[in-house]
């Protein structure tokens, strides 16, 4: 078994152990107010979740529409040309605003240009967590996953992924794969080796309704990978 696939059992143990249960705006959760985890994403695959089936390609769709800076984000057609197809529920006449592109953007090329010019700096860092849209409620959903932060030793390029939601049944694979994305294509971008990955998680969570599936995990082994288990995604 992998090493995240290790971790998100430590996830979902703490959180069955530890979580309170509490209400929130889809229903019941329990819930732990932060989680600290890394990953090693210099071993092969090691992002990936060898517990249960995950389609990656509708993530990788995401990741891809998210840093095509020639085609400014509005619409949710641009994610399903890309093979993603789980933003419709968030879309409003197939609109869409989302500081994951409009915040990514400005920042993202001036990081990449700034390790290669100054690579030893403790400014590397993309911040999308934009204070004045979220409250103005202008946004089709404000970022869950919100700061990339690069640093270089070396010849090394270690990266936090910081989340202040994290619904873990769901939202935390797909995290896990985003977060590879996005170290590995700075990594290239930069020339310099992909190594460690720290995920800084704030209110990490499991709907109460997850809550059988999540036990059923935590006794599987990667022989178990073809099961199906069944999650509904939230809104």
């Amino acid at each position: 078994m992998n090493e995240y696939s290790l971790k998100y059992k430590k996830i979902i143990s703490h959180i069955l152990k530890y979580g309170v249960e509490q209400d929130c705006r889809n229903g019941k959760q329990l819930i732990i107010p932060f989680y600290n985890f890394n990953l090693d994403f210099s071993v092969e695959n090691n992002w990936k979740l060898n517990l249960r089936k995950i389609n990656y390609k509708p993530i990788k769709g995401e990741f891809l529409t998210l840093i095509d800076k020639n085609n400014p984000l509005t619409n949710v057609n641009q994610f399903k040309k890309n093979g993603c197809n789980y933003w419709d529920q968030w879309a409003k006449d197939n609109y869409l605003n989302l500081d994951y592109y409009n915040m990514l953007h400005p920042q993202l090329e001036l990081i990449i240009n700034q390790i290669k010019k100054d690579p030893y700096s403790r400014r590397h860092v993309i911040e999308l967590w934009n204070y004045k849209n979220v409250f103005s409620n202008k946004l089709s959903l404000p970022c869950c996953w919100h700061n990339l932060t690069f640093t270089i030793i070396k010849n090394n390029i270690f990266m936090s992924f910081s989340l202040r939601s994290n619904d873990i049944m769901i939202g935390n694979p797909a995290d896990t794969y985003l977060a590879f994305l996005f170290h590995s294509y700075v990594a290239k971008k930069t020339n310099y080796q992909i190594a460690l990955c720290n995920f800084n998680i704030l209110n990490p969570h499991i709907y109460k309704e997850h809550v059988k599936n999540a036990q059923i995990l935590l006794k599987r082994t990667e022989k178990d990978f073809d099961k199906h288990l069944y999650f509904k995604l939230k809104k």
